[in-house]
């Protein structure tokens, strides 16, 4: 008894259900991922050629690592009570700030500083290249 083999004639698989489904995937992953929010910072750059008035008078920040911050050649913790103090005095006096960071720095810690001494109320901030250690 012979029995007949028949060829097997091959049969193409379909790639559109692969699609739908890579699709389907590709929708859940953008609705369901989380954007950060992004905060800009306004600054306002001084004239060319301006020249600040020798009569109001000047202090220096430096940011340091580790949440350190040196004011005026004294150190203080950045969220220290004594720096506020200080950054109260300096609006008091209405003095210009020039503000550097050394070069480990984020730029981050760097922004939120900014923020701070916005906040309490420094308006003449000029921004110094990064210093290093």
């Amino acid at each position: 008894m012979l029995l007949e083999v028949t060829p097997r004639t091959s049969q193409s698989i379909s790639i559109t259900p692969l699609i739908d489904v890579v699709f389907i995937l590709l929708l859940f992953f953008m609705l369901s991922s989380t954007f950060s929010k992004t905060k800009q910072l306004e600054l306002e750059t001084a004239a060319p050629g301006s020249l600040q008035s020798s009569a109001v008078q000047h202090s220096k920040i430096l940011l340091l690592a580790d949440n350190q911050v040196e004011l005026n050649g004294e150190h203080y913790p950045l969220h220290s009570e004594h720096f506020a103090q200080q950054l109260q005095r300096i609006v008091t006096n209405k003095e210009s700030v020039t503000l550097a960071a050394i070069a480990t720095v984020k730029v981050q810690d760097t922004i939120q500083l900014i923020d701070m001494l916005r906040a309490a109320g420094i308006t003449q901030l000029n921004l110094s290249p990064s210093v290093t250690p």
